[in-house]
């Protein structure tokens, strides 16, 4: 059941580096770093539980046809992976209060990520990409730990080289989803609206 490709996918949709610099923003403000990356990991979990559940119900409520979705995914994929791979975001001004909400969604579950889940439940079950995910948080819980422990010696530069270079897989990923789903839109002979 558990894919090491599934999990590898989500891990970059995830992608725990690019919650680093608020994290910083944490420690800078003398919270406790380590018990803010667990409740992020834990609220950014059950966001994502809550959308394998819901988005294939969705699917039928708003009569939109996975592979419309996927195209959808893929623009949101790619956007993301062309934000990751300029870099810049700025977090100096977030307020204290709202640190663990920031990462855990939009940082760890954005739109990428629920678009990617959504349509993988669809695909393969909802089973299977609830384990896959549970993998998948199970290694940024630990990375998001490491960090914790790290964060006074890390070097921002790596971490943002490293983040940017996950960019680039991401906009890869975000292609694919858009060529196969509007290659089954334009030539399976299906229309675009489910039945």
């Amino acid at each position: 059941m558990l894919d090491l490709g599934m999990i590898l996918k989500i891990s970059f949709l995830l992608n725990p580096l690019a919650s680093v610099p608020v994290m910083f923003l944490a420690y800078e403000q003398h919270l406790n770093v380590k018990r803010v990356a667990v409740a992020s990991a834990l609220l950014a979990l059950g966001v994502a539980i809550t959308f394998v559940f819901l988005g294939p119900l969705l699917f039928e409520i708003y009569g939109i046809s996975v592979d419309a979705f996927r195209v959808a995914g893929g623009i949101v994929v790619v956007l993301l992976g062309l934000s990751m791979a300029r870099g810049g975001r700025d977090y100096s001004g977030t307020k204290q209060d709202a640190i663990v909400s920031l990462i855990a969604t939009p940082l760890l579950t954005g739109p990428a990520t629920l678009s990617f889940l959504i349509i993988k439940s669809t695909e393969v079950g909802t089973l299977p990409v609830l384990a896959n995910l549970v993998a998948a948080f199970a290694l940024v819980g630990a990375i998001f730990i490491a960090i914790a422990y790290m964060i006074p010696k890390i070097n921002l530069t790596y971490v943002q080289f490293v983040s940017r270079l996950l960019g680039l897989f991401l906009i890869g990923l975000g292609v694919e989803m858009m060529a196969h789903g509007i290659k089954v839109l334009l030539f399976s002979g299906t229309s675009i609206m489910p039945a």
